[in-house]
């Protein structure tokens, strides 16, 4: 996938090098980063342009949904500036937002990697979830309806899951929102206070709107503590979420099974490499074949490296240890972040 696909993210892409670049002492903080950094770390031109594109598409959603709240002579003054608000707000570094940042990557993550398993499986009729939208139990039908439903309404003509205003945290959506709206003022001529009253007003309208149970990663959770609860959890349809590269769900599943936040069981499946996420087959419960299975679905798009090293990682540990590393993942996320900031324990207490 090219930047030019992605209208949106064309802005953001590389550009060539020309010979009349400038070189000056302005740039210097900026290639030194980007020319000790480790190529692990990089983003692809791929990750680039989806998460540019999925920025720039939630910013411009809200920024509608802040202008359907405004009276009538002031919107005929805020429409024409629609264009200017993305890029208004991405270079002038608002847009840097660590949370915001990470929910895009994490978007990324779910797309490359459903995509990877998806070109090796080729065609397939409907996915897990799909199916399992006709089980008998109602509990398990009604959940994965609605995460079907959460995420038919975020995929674009391509197929691509994208984000919606609802899948932003509460503290995020709030800051967010705000610094659209004055991105908006900034487009709208003349000095009243009436002009900011009103952008205010509509923002938090917009803010009063919010539903965090409408995230996707909240359906996601439904229908996994339904599948639990119903035993309906076993290795089986983890092989097969696997397969379809179905990270987000198959991630809840192991929450649920191993009574750990699902942002922990996320960072643990995707961000830290075969090791973690053999930690987390093993915390969730997971028998050996369906984590060969998940070996052989996410060591490719997830660099892990051979299949043989990462399924070692699985057999390692002692039951102990798992018990250990179990105990520290099931504290208060608040509490591991912080005793790591301060230099204590790294929370591998498997090493």
């Amino acid at each position: 996938m090219m930047p030019v696909e992605w209208p949106i993210a064309a802005q953001a892409a590389d550009h060539p090098v020309e010979p009349a670049r400038r070189a000056g002492r302005d740039r210097l903080p900026i290639v030194r980063r980007d020319l000790f950094l480790d190529d692990r770390a990089r983003l692809t031109e791929q990750e680039r342009a989806l998460m540019s594109a999925m920025l720039g598409a939630l910013i411009n959603q809200i920024a509608d949904e802040i202008r359907l709240g405004l009276p009538h002579d002031l919107l005929a003054h805020a429409e024409p500036d629609r264009d200017r608000i993305v890029p208004w707000l991405w270079h002038g570094g608002a847009l840097d937002r660590p949370a915001l940042v990470l929910l895009l990557l994490r978007r990324a993550d779910e797309q490359l990697i459903a995509a990877a398993c998806r070109d090796r499986r080729g065609a397939a009729d409907g996915g897990t979830v799909e199916r399992l939208v006709g089980n008998g139990d109602g509990a398990i039908a009604s959940a994965a309806m609605a995460l079907a439903v959460a995420r038919g309404r975020r995929r674009d003509r391509f197929g691509r899951l994208g984000l919606e205003y609802d899948d932003v945290p509460r503290d995020e959506a709030q800051a967010l929102v705000h610094l659209v709206a004055a991105a908006m003022r900034h487009g709208i001529a003349g000095a009243s206070v009436a002009i900011d009253e009103a952008l205010a007003e509509a923002a938090e309208r917009l803010l009063d709107r919010h539903d965090a149970q409408r995230r996707v990663e909240v359906r996601a959770l439904g229908l996994a503590e339904a599948l639990v609860a119903a035993r309906g959890a076993d290795d089986a349809l983890f092989a097969a979420l696997a397969a379809e590269g179905d990270a987000a769900l198959l991630a809840a599943l192991c929450a649920v099974r191993a009574g750990i936040a699902t942002e922990s069981a996320w960072m643990l499946l995707v961000n830290d490499g075969a090791r973690d996420a053999m930690l987390l087959a093993r915390l969730a419960g997971l028998a050996r074949p369906a984590a060969a299975a998940l070996v052989a679905a996410f060591a490719e798009p997830l660099l892990w490296g051979e299949a043989g090293a990462a399924i070692a990682c699985f057999d390692g540990p002692t039951d102990v240890e798992i018990d250990a590393a179990g105990r520290w993942w099931r504290l208060p996320l608040a509490y591991r972040d912080a005793l790591t900031d301060q230099g204590g324990s790294d929370g591998q207490p498997l090493d």
